[in-house]
Formats: C-alpha cells, sequence, structure tokens
C-alpha cells in the first residue's frame, strides 16, 4: 500500500477502538449498578454537594423539639393527651402556618382518664400513686377528645407510617387524607411520570385524631444502600389513593385548596408544582435534600419553653412548625452526608427548607444517559492522546482531564444545582490509561516488524495500485499503441455502457465523432510531449449513457496526450504509443451554451427596454389623444370612427412594447392570486380565439380541466397572452388542421426532474397545450424561444416574439417549461407553474367616469412636454386643477412654494433625479406627500422602493383615461 495513501495511523485507530469498548464497558456496569458502582456515586454526589457551601436558611421551619430538658420537666414520654393539647394550642395561637406532628398516636391515652389544668408535674408523674386509672384499651379517653378538639382548630398535620412488603400485616383501616393530584398517570398509562412507591400497610393514629387533623403525612425515610439517607419519598400510593409525606403535607397546610400538579417536559426531570413551589423528584418521587451542618439547620425550640410560655410569639408567627421528639431512644435517627445522625423531625425540617429556600438538587433521568456520552467523548479524546503523546504527556492530560470533570460538575452545581457525576468518565481515565499505554508500546513494535514487510509487498505491487488508483479516477484513462488502437482504457468508459474489454484493439478515430476526425488525428495519437503535448483539447466522441453509440451525436470530452517512448527520450524509432485522459465536459458545453443564450438574451432585452420606453413616448399620442377627442365628439359623428381605427391601432403597437418589456422582463410585475382553468375558459369565449378558428376552419380547440384544479399566484393578462400565443403556434403548426386540446392538472413533484429544463422538486398546476402538427425538429427545439427566431415568413404570423413572450411569462411566474415534440407527430407543450392552496379574492367591480372624477390640486411631473400635456389634458376632463413641472428638481421648488393633493411622477427623467430620487426629497419637503408613478418601462426594484416610502399604484404608458383616472382617485381616497 502507498503510504502516503494513508490518512489514519492504524494503531492510533486501533488505539481509540480499545478505548471506546472500555468505556462502553463500564457504560454496561454503570447501567447495571453492582454495589461497588452505587456506593462510589453515592459518595461522589456527596463530594460535589460538599464543595458547595450551604445556602442561608430560610426561617420559614421551626422545630418544636420534645427533649431531654423538656421530659425532665414535664414527665416522660408518652404525654397525656391533654398536655399534647396544650402544647399544640400555645403554637396555634402563636399563628403558626402549618403545625406538624413528627409521630405516631395509634391508641388511646392511658395516661389520664380526666383532664384538670395541668402543672409541670416534675414530682406527680413520678408518683405511681398520683397516675389515674387507665381507660379501657381502645376507648378515647377524655383527653383524647380535648386534643382531638385543639386539631379541629388549627392547621395541624398528623404524622402516620406506611408498611411496606414481608412486614405488611394486611390492609388496615385508617383515616387518612388522601393527596389531590393533577396531570398524574400510572406507570401503565404513561412513560415518563413518576414510579411512586406503594404501601401494603400502614401505621396510623387512633381514628378519633385522624378525622380531626384537616391533613396527614407520612414518616417513612428512604436510606440508600449504604445506611445513608439523602432521598425522602414525598409521595406514596396505598390501596389505590396518593399520600403526601409529612414535610409536603405541612407545606400543602400553608396553601389550603392547592392541587399537587406533576409536570414532566421531554429531557428535563421531572417536577411536583405546588403553588409556587417547584420540587424535583426522581423517577421514584423522591426529593434529594441537601442536609447541612448543625450551624444552618432550622431553629429548634424545646417543648417545654411553649408550654412555660416563654417563646416569644413572633418566633413562631407564620412559620411552618415542626413538633418532634429528640430525646435518646424515643426517635428514630438517620445517618446523613453532612456527618452525624439527625433524627426524622430534623429530616422533615430541612425538607421543608430544602424546598422553601429553591436550593433543590436537580438530577433528571437523562443526566445518565449524559454521563454515558461525556464518558465516551472523553474516550475517544483520551484515546487520541494515547494514541498520539508519550507516557508522561498522557498522564498529565489524563490527570488534567478528571481535574476538570470534577471542576465542571462543581461549577454545573453550583450555577444551576444540578448534579452531574464525573465518575464515570474519570474512571474510564483511570483505568484506561495504563492498560492503553501498555498496548500502544507493544503495537509500535509489531508496527516497525510489519513497515518493514508492507515495503516489500508495495514494491513487488506498484503496477497493481497504479489500477487501483486509476480505477477511481471518474475520467477515462486510455493508451494507444503506435498505429492508435486502443490497448488500454480505465473502467471508468463503463459508465458509458463500455466495458474496457470491448474496446480493446479498436481504432481511437472510430469513437470520433465524424465532424471532429480531422482535428483529431493528429493530435490524439500524439507523438509530442512536455510542453508540446495535446492539452484540453475538445472533441466530441461518440459515448452516451444509454450505450447507443450509433444514435448520439457525440458528447464533449476534453482530452489531454502525449507520446510514449521506449527510451524515455522522444525520437522516431523509439515511439511506441500515447498515453490520456478524457474528461466528460458535456455539461460544462451545455452550460456555457446556455450561458451564451443568456447573455444573448439580456443583450436583446436591453434593447428592447429601450426601444419600449421610446415607443411608449411615441405611442402616448396615438392611444391617449383618440380618447380625449372621443369624448368630445357626439356619437353621431362621421369621424368617431375613423378615430377609433387609431385607437385600436395604436392600442395594438402599445401590446406589441408590452411584449418587449416582457423580453426585456423590466415589467413591474403584479401577482394575484389565480386560477387556469379560470382563464382557459375566458380565453375560449374571447374574441381572439374566434378569429383563430375563422382563418382556421379545419382546427378545433378542445379543453380538459381537472375539476380540483389548485390556484397559482400570477396575472391573468399575461398567462392569457401565454396561452394565446402557443395556441396560434399550434394553429400555424397544422395547416391540414386538428385539434389542440388545452388541458390541466395538479402534479407533486417529490425529486428533482430533467426535462427540457431542470424542474425543481415542489406542488405544481400544469397547463398542457398538445396540438397534432408538424412538430419541432430537435435542432430547432433548443432555439424556439430566442426573440425573432422563426421558421414562418415575417410579416404573416407576427411579430416573432410570441414564444419568447411565453418563456419570460414562465419564468416571471417562477415556473417550468417542458416541450415534447417530433417532427410529424405534434408538439406538446407542459408549463408548470407553483401551485397555492390561498383563496381567489373578489373580483373587483366595474368602474364608470364617475367613479374617478375629482376636483383636487394634481402636479404633474415629466420630462416630455407632450407626456404632461396628455396627463394635464386627461386629468383636466375628470375636474381635477392639474399643473405640470419638467423636471424632479422643478417639482420640488413647486412643492415648497405651493402645496398639492397628489403628485404624478414620472420615474425615467433623464438627465436629471429619476421619481425615486425627485420622491425622497419631496417627503422631507412635505411629508406624507400623496404620489402615483408613471413610465413606460421601469425597473421593478425602483418602483417598489418607492411604493415602500408611501409611493401608490404603478400606471404605465400610454395613459388611458381609466387607468391614469382610477390610479389618482384611489391613491386621494385612501385614507
Amino acid at each position: 500500500m502507498d503510504r502516503s495513501k494513508k490518512s489514519i495511523d492504524p494503531s492510533a485507530s486501533l488505539t481509540v477502538t480499545l478505548t471506546v469498548l472500555l468505556a462502553i464497558v463500564w457504560c454496561v456496569v454503570y447501567l447495571l449498578q453492582p454495589f461497588f458502582v452505587e456506593h462510589i456515586k453515592l459518595k461522589t454526589a456527596d463530594a460535589i454537594v460538599a464543595t458547595v457551601p450551604a445556602p442561608p436558611i430560610s426561617n420559614q421551619v421551626v422545630v418544636v423539639d420534645i427533649d431531654e430538658h423538656s421530659l425532665a420537666s414535664w414527665g416522660q414520654w408518652p404525654w397525656p393527651r391533654s398536655r399534647l393539647a396544650r402544647l399544640l394550642g400555645e403554637i396555634n395561637r402563636m399563628e403558626a402556618k402549618s403545625i406538624a406532628l413528627d409521630f405516631i398516636m395509634a391508641e388511646p391515652d392511658r395516661r389520664s382518664a380526666s383532664v384538670q389544668p395541668e402543672e409541670p408535674p416534675r414530682h406527680r408523674d413520678r408518683q405511681p400513686g398520683n397516675l389515674p386509672h387507665p381507660p379501657p384499651p381502645d376507648t378515647p379517653s377524655a383527653s383524647d377528645t380535648v386534643l382531638a378538639a385543639t386539631l379541629a382548630n388549627g392547621p395541624f398535620v398528623l404524622g402516620f407510617s406506611f408498611i411496606f412488603g414481608d412486614q405488611a400485616q394486611g390492609a388496615t383501616n385508617c383515616t387518612l387524607p388522601p393527596l389531590e393530584i393533577i396531570d398524574i398517570r400510572r406507570p401503565s398509562d404513561a412513560v415518563g411520570y413518576p414510579t411512586f412507591h406503594e404501601a401494603q400497610s400502614a401505621v396510623c393514629n387512633m381514628a378519633q385524631l385522624a378525622r380531626s387533623a384537616p391533613y396527614a403525612g407520612f414518616l417513612n425515610g428512604h436510606p440508600d444502600s449504604d445506611g445513608v439517607l439523602r432521598r425522602l419519598p414525598l409521595i406514596i400510593y396505598y390501596q389505590g389513593a396518593a399520600y403526601p409525606n409529612l414535610a409536603l403535607a405541612a407545606l400543602l397546610a400553608t396553601l389550603p385548596h392547592q392541587p399537587v400538579r406533576i409536570d414532566r417536559h421531554q429531557g428535563v426531570q421531572c417536577c411536583l408544582l405546588i403553588g409556587p413551589h417547584t420540587i424535583p423528584v426522581d423517577d421514584n418521587g423522591n426529593l434529594t435534600i441537601r442536609f447541612t451542618e448543625k450551624g444552618s439547620i432550622p431553629r429548634h425550640i424545646p417543648a417545654s419553653q411553649v408550654l412555660a410560655g416563654q417563646v416569644d410569639p413572633s418566633v413562631i408567627r407564620d412559620k411552618v412548625v415542626l413538633v418532634g421528639l429528640s430525646a435518646a431512644g424515643l426517635a428514630p435517627s438517620y445517618q446523613t452526608p453532612a456527618g452525624g445522625r439527625i433524627t426524622g423531625v430534623d429530616v422533615h425540617a430541612q425538607a421543608i427548607e430544602t424546598i422553601l429556600s429553591g436550593q433543590t438538587i436537580h438530577r433528571p433521568a437523562t443526566m445518565v444517559g449524559a454521563e454515558i456520552l461525556l464518558a465516551l467523548l472523553v474516550a475517544v479524546l483520551f484515546g487520541l492522546c494515547i494514541a498520539r503523546l508519550e507516557f508522561f504527556p498522557t498522564i498529565i492530560v489524563g490527570g488534567s482531564g478528571i481535574l476538570a470533570l470534577g471542576v465542571g460538575a462543581h461549577l454545573l452545581f453550583i450555577s444551576r444545582q444540578t448534579l452531574i457525576l464525573p465518575f464515570l468518565p474519570a474512571v474510564v481515565i483511570i483505568t484506561g490509561g495504563p492498560l492503553l499505554m501498555l498496548f500502544k508500546y507493544w503495537t509500535r513494535q509489531r508496527k516497525a516488524v510489519r513497515q518493514l514487510t508492507e515495503a516489500m509487498i508495495l514494491i513487488k505491487n506498484n503496477e497493481k495500485n497504479l489500477n487501483s488508483i486509476i480505477k477511481t479516477i471518474p475520467d477515462i484513462v486510455f493508451r494507444l499503441n503506435a498505429s492508435g488502437h486502443i490497448t488500454f482504457v480505465s473502467p471508468a468508459v463503463a459508465k458509458y455502457k463500455k466495458p474496457p474489454e470491448t474496446l480493446m484493439g479498436r481504432h481511437i478515430l472510430d469513437l470520433v465523432a465524424e465532424d471532429d476526425r480531422a482535428k483529431a488525428t493528429y493530435r490524439i495519437n500524439e507523438r509530442r510531449t512536455g510542453s508540446r503535448a495535446t492539452t484540453d483539447m475538445e472533441v466530441r466522441l461518440l459515448l452516451s449513457p444509454n450505450g447507443n453509440e450509433g444514435g448520439c451525436q457525440g458528447r464533449y470530452f476534453s482530452v489531454s496526450a502525449e507520446g510514449i517512448y521506449s527510451h524515455g527520450q522522444p525520437s522516431e524509432n523509439a515511439f511506441v504509443g500515447t498515453q490520456g485522459i478524457a474528461k466528460d465536459i458535456d455539461e460544462r458545453k451545455r452550460l456555457e451554451q446556455r450561458l451564451e443564450r443568456s447573455k444573448k438574451m439580456e443583450a436583446i432585452g436591453s434593447l428592447a427596454a429601450g426601444v419600449a420606453h421610446d415607443l411608449n413616448n411615441i405611442l402616448s399620442g396615438i392611444v391617449s389623444y383618440p380618447e380625449l377627442l372621443l369624448l368630445d365628439l357626439p356619437e353621431e359623428s362621421p369621424m368617431r370612427g375613423k378615430i377609433e381605427l387609431i385607437q385600436r391601432s395604436g392600442q395594438r403597437a402599445a401590446d406589441i412594447v408590452q411584449d418587449l418589456l416582457m423580453i426585456a422582463r423590466r415589467g413591474v410585475r403584479d401577482h394575484l392570486i389565480v386560477n387556469v382553468n379560470q382563464i382557459v375558459n375566458s380565453y375560449v369565449k374571447t374574441p381572439e380565439c374566434g378569429r383563430l378558428l375563422e382563418n382556421h376552419p379545419e382546427t378545433r380547440i378542445t379543453t380538459d380541466l381537472a375539476d380540483d384544479l389548485m390556484n397559482t399566484r400570477g396575472s391573468v393578462v399575461h398567462i392569457l397572452k401565454m396561452i394565446m400565443n402557443l395556441v396560434g403556434n399550434a394553429a400555424e403548426a397544422m395547416p391540414a388542421g386538428g385539434a389542440i386540446c388545452l388541458s390541466t392538472r395538479n402534479r407533486y413533484l417529490d425529486v428533482e426532474v430533467n426535462r427540457y429544463e431542470r424542474i425543481n422538486e415542489g406542488e405544481y398546476v400544469i397547463l398542457r397545450i398538445a396540438d397534432e402538427g408538424v412538430g419541432i425538429s430537435t435542432e430547432d427545439l433548443h432555439r424556439i424561444f430566442e426573440p425573432f427566431y422563426s421558421k414562418k415568413r415575417m410579416g404573416r404570423s407576427g411579430s416573432g416574439l410570441g414564444m419568447t413572450v411565453v418563456w419570460n411569462t414562465v419564468k416571471d411566474h417562477n415556473g417550468f417549461v417542458d416541450i415534447q415534440s417530433r417532427e410529424g407527430e405534434g408538439t406538446r407543450f407542459d408549463i408548470y407553474l407553483p401551485a397555492t392552496r390561498d383563496k381567489i379574492g373578489n373580483t373587483p367591480q366595474r368602474t364608470v367616469l364617475q367613479d374617478y372624477t375629482g376636483s383636487e390640486t394634481v402636479l404633474v411631473v415629466d420630462d416630455i412636454a407632450e407626456q404632461r400635456e396628455i396627463a394635464v389634458r386627461m386629468l383636466g376632463k375628470l375636474g381635477y386643477r392639474v399643473t405640470s413641472a419638467p423636471s424632479g428638481e422643478a417639482a420640488i421648488d413647486r412643492i415648497r412654494s405651493e402645496a398639492v393633493d397628489l403628485v404624478v411622477l414620472d420615474m425615467v427623467m433623464p438627465p436629471g433625479m429619476d421619481g425615486l430620487e425627485a420622491y425622497e426629497k419631496i417627503l422631507t419637503v412635505r411629508p406624507g406627500q400623496r404620489a402615483i408613478i408613471a413610465s413606460g418601462y421601469a425597473p421593478s426594484e425602483r418602483v417598489k422602493a418607492m411604493q415602500d416610502l408611501g409611493a401608490g399604484s404603478y400606471v404605465r404608458k400610454p395613459y388611458t383615461l381609466e387607468k391614469i383616472g382610477m390610479a389618482v382617485r384611489q391613491e386621494l381616497d385612501k385614507k
């Protein structure tokens, strides 16, 4: 193999591949999550959270702590329910937002049989003789009734506990208020919603107390596999209903009648929405808590101080209060990532604090996928480093990468509280480095041996490799013997349906088009070399993509060739043949021909535009003055018919001028929503169509129009003119008569097609005009749209501009043309017009002379005196007060001294400023000045720019009374 062709070191590729495979193995282990991986993940998460300072507490959570001192002052636990009622009543009187009890009262009070005012029972509780007789089992005592009454009169939340799995004792009849949840579905119904834990049983408060408290929340914690509590379940299912955690229930008590909504968007962590609070949870509905050190935990108040009245009410007012046990042996405790063990009430207090402060930890389910993708990316980059660098730089890069991963995870957690674990990418670096460095040095030794062997193979197989390279060259490489016969041709010739073996032994001139053989005789079978060799000779070869050698006229190729000599130096006796390359340039030649045709059309267009401008000025008198004269002549005047004849002649000349403007493609396009079916039907009813059939009595016109034809954007006048030209040509192509069929249909092209021209993909309305005439020859087919190109006798069949008008009309409508024709078999034109699903607007009503008369002041600006006079007289006939100016500069001076209601502004006024420049100056003198645009021809972009400034409609010369009158009236009537 040629070493210069190797772009990637195989050992480097293998190193990267092995790094990625190792990363994939770790990813699988990461997803399976054995104990040691889960343990490291949890410790990594704890380390990231610990690097971020704890946020300040919100001071909205208070813990009333039944601690050792409280028990020493008021007696051992459990306290009588009357004492609890007093404690809770005191807290309620201090106007706490909600009061949650972090313990369960499952049995009736057995400590007291009656309710009496309490004092600190330091001695009485220690004297068994002072204890009242306990009530019978399961019988509510009076103190239970007092406690129930207290619970019913405040925002109290009772605690209860769920039982799972083997510990469940069957169904328990509990009085539990279920949670109102919106937008939650069971896991079997939808993907992406939390899979809440399902409890089998519950340990509840006694029924009298449970019915009295308005809220209840479970006390269950959820330590991880290492025994550390990091997450707290917020919702658990039990007997088909959802129930909140004590912390969640305490928050709900502060927001009465607020349901819990579950919201999850794709790629975003699931959240519980409660009023203004957004709580991110994992897929099991667990909240990850940011446990803090002792200095940042919510405030604790001993219960003894509350009972003794030693607490300022402002400490508890508008706070969430948790009442719980911290005395040793009375309450469960949990190990937390912050160090040490904390009681259940502190767990719930910090959970509420986490929610209220908004410092929740985000870890969407998609984060695992992100960590896997990051590990794979790190594997690729680190594999490249191992492949490219030596040992010590690799160690430095690996260490820097691990440090960058840790810092990035730290910064992400600081900025967005989003937890991403760098464990997996770091493990890929740590485990992949040593193993792959050993592999690298082992492969390097093997590579040295292999390279020596490959060098010997490369030398022996040089010719074979050269042939392989030739096969990849898209151009045809050939070699001839001294007599010009083919001895070698590359496989690239096969795309012309010529297997290389079929060309062996043929003379090269057999493949050259007959007209090009003379110049190819001495230049393809080349004896010269160096700068004298043949270079880029254009010649047509009889090769065709369809393999039709005899029927094709040849494709253009660029041929370069030079002689081959046996001794290296050119000499007559040493010449052994020719070698060269033939590059297919047929498409380029066709593009060059199109470019040449385009330039020719552009030159003719410029000429047509200039002629049209001059003719429009000349024709104004022939078209406009007869209309003025006709207004003054009585109906019975013998001059009326002669003047009307002059008017019609001038109008026909103006139509030819419009054809010239269409060729120049400088008309102002006014495309509306139109239906081609309506235009075809209107053409069939026109006098022009009737005269055509009278002149060709053996010709008939039929239509086949689609009922569901879509609309298109276009000009009715131009499309109608296009149909008239095509139908007229079709009639003249059938001297013996025949049928001309006008049909329409919808078509959608999902790919670009190459027909007469390349037609882009899209949705089209197709207008087809097919005849049974003499057809069009192949050599004429690509020239029919050139101006004045015609096989018909000039003067008998029009101006020679009809097909050019057709082409420009199609292009102005962003359409395409396809032609199918053979001599003697008729011609079919398919016009592709872009379809639209917009609807056709209302048809304007017919106007009468009184619709566009007026009495306002109008200033006519035109550089040609005859045009000014015509416009002045026409507008004067309509009742307007008309003045005129010969240039834009004069118009500006006039407007400075005298205000006018409207300016009729000519666009082209050489050598001074044109209409756009004049209007810009006028607006500086008279802001908001109304104006309309008039011209024999004008570039569309200049007209549009003027209309963007506020000018009204565009009136094309030569003027008619209706056109100029309606334009003036419409602009003056604008509000």
